[in-house]
């Protein structure tokens, strides 16, 4: 990778970052429920029974996951200005 691929990578992360900071909670409808939990399904015989009401899931999304990805995409950034330029 050069530095370009790492001040890309950093921009993304970063930006992800700031933008996940202004969200708390993402609550998916039926059918993304629906579908994750045909996905994590492990005995297909008590699926029958998890699918007859339909919920919607709510994720949590923790405080660190938006400083990890702040400061990280900040690191990588600072790194791709650090590192020559390619040629």
């Amino acid at each position: 990778m050069n530095r370009n691929h790492y001040m890309a990578l950093g921009t993304a992360l970063l930006l992800l970052g700031l933008a996940v900071f202004k969200v708390e909670t993402v609550t998916l409808n039926e059918d993304s429920t629906r579908f994750l939990a045909q996905q994590a399904e492990t005995h297909p015989e008590q699926g029958l029974v998890a699918f007859a009401v339909p919920v919607k899931k709510t994720i949590v999304i923790p405080p660190t996951m938006r400083f990890l990805c702040i400061s990280v995409g900040a690191i990588l950034m600072l790194h791709a200005i650090g590192m020559q330029k390619p040629g």
